[in-house]
């Protein structure tokens, strides 16, 4: 069914303070839930509900913890809370920072899953600043050529402001996420070939095999190395578990950078304009009508899903509401 973007909005809001989330943790959560169904990211959308609803009521909340901080960092200790809640307060400390020295770097431990990465890249572009933000997750993908998960599916993200709007980079190190799995799952598909292997170390295509196998990294040894990449940034040197059990001590990193720091700022926008522009009219293959820019195709959504509502399955919805009842 098609869902009112702010009725939906207040229905997850309410599913939140009604376990006694305060108003304003409950809009964060809510706004990075609803943000990655506007920009056509539903597996990190609103089926993540019925999970942090159980994880709300069921786990004592604790203030998070500043572990460290420095004029230009941060370390935060998340208390296990809400992945959603400590990535937003570390993305409002790196801006705060970078705004104060031209940089900033935050790291968050001690939480879990904290949703559409893009989100928090988006928050630093916003600001005017170059954002880098990564996290680690518990083992769902094999090191290239092995057939054991030990890497995490270690999403990075990347905002820089542009002329109309920013540029935002998001993406996965494994061929195909958890949530890819689970809605193909949900909706009886196969899943591309080549992603996925099944606990006897064989490729499937078939999600329930994947999801109580591994994936793939994406790219082969070159998304093998980008994985790495991003366990030893956000789950090592932010002090997080290095392999950490599903849901437990999760790491979260992030830079701001001010584009003062090198050049004019009206420069920068301009250059990445020029990158933009380069690309938008660079030769097309044959068969493609527009070469989109990454990041370009999930706004656009989002100004469509803005004025027609969003699309949410039957039984979910229904999940939502006997939530609220």
């Amino acid at each position: 069914m098609i869902v009112d973007v702010e009725e939906l909005r207040s229905l997850c809001q309410e599913i939140l303070v009604e376990r006694n989330m305060t108003d304003s943790d409950a809009h964060i959560v809510t706004d990075v839930l609803i943000e990655a169904e506007l920009r056509g990211r539903a597996t990190h959308g609103v089926i993540r509900m019925p999970a942090i609803a159980d994880r709300v009521t069921t786990s004592a909340r604790k203030h998070m913890l500043l572990a460290k901080d420095g004029p230009a960092s941060a370390s935060v200790d998340g208390q296990e809370n809400l992945g959603y809640l400590v990535a937003h307060r570390c993305a409002r400390s790196v801006i705060g920072k970078a705004d104060q020295t031209g940089i900033g770097v935050v790291s968050g431990f001690n939480t879990g899953h904290c949703g559409m990465l893009g989100y928090y890249a988006s928050m630093i572009a916003d600001a005017g600043l170059v954002g880098l933000v990564m996290c680690n997750t518990s083992p769902r993908v094999v090191p290239w050529g092995g057939i054991e998960p030990v890497l995490g599916t270690n999403p990075i993200a990347a905002g820089f402001p542009a002329p109309n709007g920013q540029v935002l980079i998001d993406l996965s190190a494994a061929a195909i996420t958890t949530g890819e799995i689970l809605v193909a799952l949900k909706d009886g598909e196969e899943i591309p070939e080549g992603r996925a292997l099944g606990p006897d170390g064989k490729m499937t295509t078939d999600p329930d095999v994947a999801r109580k196998g591994a994936v793939l990294p994406v790219g082969e040894h070159k998304g093998y190395a980008l994985g790495m990449m991003v366990q030893l940034f956000s789950g090592v040197l932010t002090g997080a578990a290095p392999v950490p059990k599903p849901g437990q001590n999760y790491g979260i990193f992030m830079v701001a950078l001010s584009p003062a720091l090198f050049t004019e700022e009206e420069d920068f926008v301009s250059g990445v304009g020029e990158v933009v522009k380069r690309i938008k009219t660079s030769l097309h293959a044959d068969g493609v009508e527009e070469i989109l820019v990454p990041g370009e195709r999930a706004f656009r959504e989002r100004e469509m899903r803005l004025q027609s509502g969003i699309g949410v399955d039957d039984d979910l919805m229904a999940v939502l509401r006997r939530l609220v009842a």
